[in-house]
Order: structure tokens, then C-alpha cells, then sequence
């Protein structure tokens, strides 16, 4: 592939990934292509960090990185970080399940934070990690927000064709900021390899959505927006929640008291303000070491920022 401005050929990577120079400058983050290849995160140089927050060309990326490092005074696009710096690094989704400001979303959100914030009515809340399902791919979190509206979990598992609806952030703020929905129905009841604890859906599910509501039209939640699959090779519709009937015996077990589902069905608006008022956009903190090292052995399931 050739860069912007450069003579030179070079492979570009694309998704999350990390690319290095001959200058031995090191990108960490997501590229994508457009027109040309363009390329969000951090650069690595000399052992100084340097975090790029909106998407910018290849060729860009490594001059500016350059100049950075040689200049005393930070430009606007940029913090020059410490490894041991604690920054947001990745994104996702969670659901309001208690007036006390319990939090449901995926282990995979908030595994390995130093600790994770959620936005919320315009502001930004600290979170703490009540408890953990890393098998599940679950988490409860709690949080200083009170008297809120929050979603019933349904005590029956969804049946194969039920109409259902995802709501999350995918993307993260790459898109926008606002709540984001999507209707499908279910496709099958067993997830990736036959995992008969998630079911299939076709409700378009993006990285970012992970540890989101999906939910019936009553209102009650039936699945939490775990996984996607196949899109690496061109496959569509891959999209996995975990089961109801998981998300409860996770609950039960942590002595969680849960209230009786709704029984009437809601209209379009209805259920637009129950998503809304219960639905948050949860920011994983990490230092930078840790972060550069769970990009560099790619096996992580976050939705890295850059967002």
C-alpha cells in the first residue's frame, strides 16, 4: 500500500493493530480506509507516547510524531503521556438494572481498568466492579446514581423469530454521542460453537455495543449484546447476546433482588424512553503500558479508542 505523501510501499494494517516504520515509530490503535488510510491512537517513539483523538492520514501521523517529539510545546491534537499514565483507552455500553444505580455490561468491558466511568444525563460517574462472571462475559457494577428508571430482566428466554431490539453505543462518540437502537429478530438459539448460555440475532450489533440492553418489545430485557463474528471474512449477521436466564443466575447469586417483568406491550416511544433513560456509554481507564500491550497481542475484545 502507498502512503499519502511517500514514494515508499509499505503494508497498512486495518481494524486494531499496530504498525511500525523503519524510523522504528510505532502506531497503536485502529486504521481505516477511506479514500486513503487513515489511522487513530497512539504513536510510540523513543519511549514518549503520543495520542492522536481523531482519525488522521498515515503519513500524517508519523511527521507529526516526529515533530512532537521534537518540540517542547504540546500541539493541540494531541497529550504526550507516560506509559504509567492512566488514560481512556476503550468503550462500551451498560444498562441501569436497579434505582441504585447498579450496572449491568460485559466482563470483557471492564476487565483489566484501573477503573471505568459511565456518562450519564450529562454527567460522568466513577464506577466500581461489585462483581464478576469472566466465564459469562458479565459484570456488576455499581455508581453514585440514584432514583433513576432502570430495565426489568425477563424471566423467560427469548424464542427462536421473537422480534427484539439492541441499543448501545457502537463506535463509541466515533459516530456520535447519542444512544443508537436496532431491531432484528432472533436467528438462533445457541451462540458461537453451540454456546447454549447466548442465542443469535440479527439486530445490527457494532464494536461498542458490547455489554448493552437487548430487549422485547415489553420493555424486559432478554439478552446482553456480547459478541460479533465473520465480518473479518465478509459474513453479516453474526451478532450473539447472552441468554436472560444467565444474566438472572448471575444476579441471584450476588444476592440481587430483581422486580417482576413488565406485562404490557409498549409503544415505539414508550420504549424509546425506557432505552434512553437506561442505557450509558461506560469508558475503560488504563495506563498506557497496559494498553499498548493488550494492541499488541490483539486478543482482546474491547472496543478500543479511540473512540
Amino acid at each position: 500500500i502507498q502512503g499519502d505523501k511517500s514514494d515508499v510501499w509499505f503494508w497498512v494494517p486495518v481494524g486494531e493493530a499496530t504498525f511500525t516504520n523503519s524510523s522504528n515509530i510505532s502506531l497503536v490503535g485502529n486504521f481505516i480506509y477511506t479514500d486513503h488510510f487513515q489511522f487513530m491512537g497512539q504513536s510510540v517513539y523513543k519511549n514518549d507516547v503520543f495520542q492522536f483523538q481523531n482519525y488522521i492520514s498515515i503519513d500524517d501521523a508519523l511527521e507529526r510524531t516526529l515533530s512532537y517529539y521534537a518540540s517542547a510545546e504540546p500541539d493541540n491534537d494531541y497529550n504526550s503521556n507516560s506509559l504509567n499514565e492512566i488514560i481512556p483507552v476503550a468503550s462500551g455500553t451498560g444498562f441501569f438494572i436497579s434505582n441504585k444505580g447498579d450496572i449491568v455490561t460485559n466482563y470483557h468491558v471492564v476487565e483489566g481498568c484501573e477503573y471505568s466511568k459511565v456518562f450519564f444525563d450529562g454527567q460522568t460517574f466513577t464506577t466500581i466492579l461489585k462483581s464478576k462472571d469472566p466465564i459469562n462475559d458479565l459484570a456488576l457494577l455499581s455508581s453514585d446514581i440514584k432514583d433513576i428508571n432502570y430495565l426489568k430482566i425477563s424471566k423467560k428466554d427469548v424464542d427462536l423469530l421473537d422480534d427484539v431490539i439492541a441499543a448501545g453505543f457502537p463506535l463509541g462518540k466515533m459516530v456520535s454521542s447519542s444512544l443508537k437502537t436496532s431491531k432484528g429478530s432472533v436467528t438462533s438459539l445457541s451462540g458461537f460453537s453451540d454456546n447454549f448460555s447466548n442465542f443469535q440475532t440479527d439486530a445490527s450489533l457494532n464494536t461498542g455495543n458490547s455489554g448493552g440492553p437487548i430487549i422485547d418489545y415489553y420493555g424486559n430485557v432478554v439478552g446482553v449484546a456480547v459478541a460479533i463474528y465473520g465480518r473479518d471474512i465478509g459474513v453479516e449477521g453474526f451478532n450473539f447476546g447472552i441468554k436472560s436466564s444467565v444474566l438472572r443466575n448471575f444476579l441471584n447469586s450476588n444476592s440481587f433482588s430483581l422486580d417482576d417483568v413488565n406485562q404490557s406491550k409498549l409503544s415505539n416511544k414508550e420504549l424509546g424512553k425506557v432505552i434512553t433513560d437506561s442505557t450509558v456509554y461506560i469508558e475503560c481507564y488504563m495506563k498506557n503500558i497496559d494498553y499498548l500491550n493488550l494492541i499488541e497481542q490483539q486478543q482482546s475484545l474491547k472496543a478500543f479508542y479511540v473512540e
